[in-house]
C-alpha cells in the first residue's frame, strides 16, 4: 500500500472516532425548564436555605446531603466565591440518560467565574435535579 493510502485510511478512522464521540454527546438548547429551576437552587445556595435548595432535587440527591451538610457546604463555598449574582446559559448535552445543563456564573468573590453543572431527571412528567455541581479556580476543577 502507498503511503498516501494508509494516510488516508488513518484520517478517516480518526475522522470516524470522533464522529461517534460526538453522537453520544449530543449538544440540544437551554431545557425551558432549567432557567428557573437552576437560578432558584442557586439563590437558595447563597441564601443558606436548605429548603428552597433541595426542592427541585430527586429523592436520591435530597438523600445525599443533609441540612447540616448543606449549611457547612454553603458557608464553605460562600467563603471562598462569595454571593451569587447572576448566569448565563452555556450548554445543554444528553449524557447518560440525563440531561446536562451548564451555565457560566458569576460570584461576588469569584473574578473568574463559576461553571455551574446540573443534571437533570425526568419522572413520571416530572423534572428533577438529579446532580449539582461548581467549578471554579477558588473552588477547584478549573
Amino acid at each position: 500500500m502507498s503511503k498516501s493510502i494508509v494516510r488516508a485510511a488513518c484520517g478517516l478512522l480518526i475522522l470516524l472516532v470522533v464522529i461517534a464521540g460526538l453522537a453520544a454527546c449530543t449538544t440540544m438548547p437551554e431545557p425551558e425548564y432549567a432557567n428557573q429551576m437552576t437560578e432558584s437552587t442557586l439563590q437558595a445556595m447563597s441564601d443558606g436555605d436548605y429548603a428552597a435548595f433541595t426542592q427541585y432535587f430527586n429523592p436520591e440527591a435530597k438523600a445525599a446531603i443533609d441540612e447540616a451538610d448543606f449549611n457547612t457546604g454553603s458557608q464553605e463555598i460562600k467563603a471562598l466565591i462569595g454571593d451569587y449574582i447572576d448566569k448565563e446559559f452555556w450548554e445543554t448535552k444528553t449524557e447518560n440518560g440525563y440531561i446536562g445543563v451548564y451555565y457560566k456564573a458569576d460570584f461576588s468573590e469569584e473574578p473568574e467565574g463559576v461553571t455551574v453543572t446540573v443534571y437533570f431527571e425526568e419522572r413520571d412528567g416530572e423534572m428533577y435535579i438529579a446532580a449539582f455541581g461548581l467549578k471554579s479556580p477558588k473552588l477547584g476543577g478549573e
